[in-house]
């Protein structure tokens, strides 16, 4: 994070909004002082951004004051346009970084069950894009879908105790790039919550049923595969199933 030529891009949503806040390109580009050093005018953005946000929540039709609102922060649309972006950076840079890139994640919600498939296909192309995905997560409870993400691709994830512990929890372990977080004691919480949701219902299960075909997962059994329409056959009853598999297998 003390190189200059660093590139810095800011993300910030609320529900199923995500807005690009910030974007630095470092000293290679020849950007002004605000574009390398954010903090001044980055409080001002974030700023009008909760503004917007207030005022389009008073504004919403009257149409819609009976709908349910989103459990949860959309994380796929923030975590894809992430990625997006570094694919373009890189593309225009002509080769790969010299650092490898990191995205980090700072969520205050709890996970939303109905994100989770594009939150698990996100999680994958970072993997495959060799991106770290770092979080922390200020919520009441931890995050499946970040300790995952976190997991799969090296990255690290905190919850702290609370607010005043979370300045610490950045500049002790965030500042530093990757390579340098191996010369650091970094104690990391026992255990991942591996458990999916089905794709049938969105719910968190720990035993459920699997395609063979294209590996989507349901907490019933039923006939065929609703996400690829293979037909289960051989089970008693008349209803099919497929694989049966265990969460955090």
């Amino acid at each position: 994070m003390l190189n200059s030529h660093n590139r810095l891009a800011i993300f910030a949503g609320q529900q199923e909004m995500c807005h690009l806040v910030h974007l630095g390109l470092g000293e290679d580009a020849n950007s002004s002082a605000d574009s390398v050093f954010p903090a001044g005018s980055l409080h001002a953005r974030l700023s009008e951004l909760v503004a917007r946000c207030k005022q389009a929540a008073v504004t919403a039709p009257a149409a819609d004051a009976g709908a349910a609102a989103p459990s949860g922060f959309a994380l796929s649309g923030g975590l894809s346009r992430a990625l997006c972006l570094l694919h373009r950076l890189q593309h225009q840079r002509g080769g790969r970084p010299r650092g490898r890139p990191r995205v980090l994640c700072v969520l205050g919600s709890i996970d939303a069950p109905m994100q989770y498939i594009p939150v698990m296909n996100a999680i994958f192309s970072a993997q495959r894009a060799e991106v770290v995905l770092d979080a922390v997560v200020l919520a009441s409870e931890d995050s499946s879908f970040l300790q995952q993400a976190a997991h799969l691709t090296g990255g690290l994830y905190f919850r702290p105790a609370g607010a005043a512990a979370l300045l610490g929890v950045l500049l002790n372990y965030f500042v530093c790039d990757t390579a340098t977080r191996q010369q650091l004691d970094v104690t990391q919480e026992l255990g991942v919550d591996f458990r999916a949701s089905c794709f049938c219902h969105k719910f968190v299960i720990e035993t459920g049923y699997v395609c063979s075909v294209c590996l989507s997962i349901f907490c019933q059994p039923s006939r065929a595969c609703s996400t690829c329409g293979t037909a289960f056959t051989g089970v008693a009853g008349g209803t099919g199933g497929g694989s049966s598999a265990r969460g955090g297998s």
